[in-house]
């Protein structure tokens, strides 16, 4: 499907629900649904659309830790764009939407507050808008054709559904210590949400354990500097800085015991591999949802469940996935109670978690003055955006793990 039939849906949308009296940004699903399905499998597409949603993403995320509440900002800055386009394209005989000033109003609200603003005079360029010499307004000297018009709309809104995707995935990989670099990267790589979600899972493991001290340039954004790099220790919950050698300290003792440990019970194991260590290793959502632990993708470093669809896609890869010993999901359940993340007393029965802290292990409600506290200590404070993710999170803090090795014997050693 190619661009032009984007458009033209688009288009029809317009005919069909928008009036010189309510001009309001698309809200369509089929548009939308249509749109988000097209740029999800086929990533260039934004290439296309000429709305250089990447480079301008990748502006937007720069320096942020939250990252989840950055990206919302940032649909919401398309969606401003995407509703100049509208003004221009209904009432372009309305001399108030030639001016955008750039003291006040939804430049400073929408715009400014999460791009930098080169960025946002290159957005507005597409509509013509040039900044005025005293640099307190832009203006439109000749009003773009419709055409054009209607596909810079579109464009906006491709970047906006975009941010919702990067979004979801960030949410789903199980941490928000995703490097922007990485993030954008691998979003422009793979087709499929699985795919990249498959990749940012890998990265995620990378960065608790050896945090990324320089970044390639990217998509034309300053020179290399990070973009983003957890403040503290997934493990330990001390600042990277106070590592020796940029090393966790618990992450080597644990590999340590781990490897003899796993040396010692291979002794008594006819399994034909070697154990593996699970200090990196994550728990796919299955794992919760079905409340079993069972098997081990080593390759993708992911325990999943006895039935998860996901396995399948990774035995036709050759990926290397074998049945968890009884000591190994011993093991993983050790690990996870040691991620798990806990109920803030602001969350009453009934309430979704809004925020999580990575620093405190704890779960918040929306407007919890906790936030703000976490935030004021540097802690990683993370907004859970999905309602889906939002009650994944809550069944996580409210299950019991020990169920996950409720088949394990007490006693397994032979008479």
């Amino acid at each position: 499907m190619s661009a032009d039939i984007l458009l033209a849906q688009y288009k029809s949308w317009l005919l069909s629900a928008s009036t010189p009296e309510t001009v309001t940004p698309c809200t369509d699903n089929k548009t939308i649904d249509l749109v988000r399905q097209r740029i999800l499998e086929e990533p260039d597409l934004h290439n296309v659309l000429q709305n250089e949603a990447f480079h301008l993403i990748s502006c937007g995320l720069q320096g942020k830790t939250d990252l989840l509440l950055t990206l919302q900002h940032l649909a919401c800055a398309f969606q401003t764009l995407e509703q100049a386009a509208l003004y221009l394209y209904f009432t372009p005989w309305r001399k108030e939407f030639h001016i955008i000033k750039t003291y006040s109003g939804h430049y400073v609200h929408m715009l400014k507050a999460v791009l930098p603003q080169d960025a946002i005079f290159h957005a507005l360029k597409r509509l013509n808008y040039e900044p005025e010499e005293d640099g307190t307004s832009l203006k439109i000297q000749v009003i773009p054709a419709p055409k054009t018009l209607a596909e810079a709309a579109l464009g906006f809104l491709a970047a906006q559904l975009e941010c919702k995707i990067l979004a979801e995935l960030v949410s789903c990989s199980g941490s928000t210590e995703v490097n922007v670099t990485d993030l954008i990267k691998e979003r422009q790589s793979w087709r499929g949400e699985i795919a990249c979600m498959e990749r940012l899972h890998k990265l995620v493991l990378k960065l608790r354990t050896v945090p990324v001290a320089k970044a390639p340039t990217v998509l034309g954004c300053d020179n290399g500097d990070i973009l983003y790099q957890p403040q503290f220790c997934d493990n330990c919950h001390e600042n990277w800085d106070d590592h020796v050698n940029r090393g966790c300290r618990m992450v080597i003792d644990h590999h340590v015991q781990s490897n003899c440990m796993g040396s010692h019970m291979q002794l008594g194991n006819d399994r034909s591999h070697t154990q593996v260590t699970q200090v990196d290793f994550i728990m796919h959502d299955c794992v919760f949802i079905q409340k079993s632990l069972e098997q081990c993708c080593e390759s993708c470093h992911m325990f999943h469940s006895a039935v998860c669809f996901i396995v399948k896609g990774c035995r036709e890869k050759g990926h290397n996935v074998t049945q968890m010993t009884s000591s190994e999901k011993m093991q993983a359940v050790t690990e996870e109670q040691g991620r798990k993340h806990h109920l803030h007393c602001c969350l009453q029965t009934g309430h979704l978690p809004h925020y999580r802290c990575v620093h405190c292990r704890q779960l918040h409600y929306i407007n919890c003055e906790g936030v703000q506290q976490c935030r004021r200590q540097g802690h990683n404070v993370s907004m859970i955006m999905l309602e889906k993710d939002q009650r994944k999170w809550l069944q996580r803090s409210l299950m019991d793990l020990t169920l996950l090795c409720k088949n394990i014997p007490v006693h397994t050693s032979k008479a």
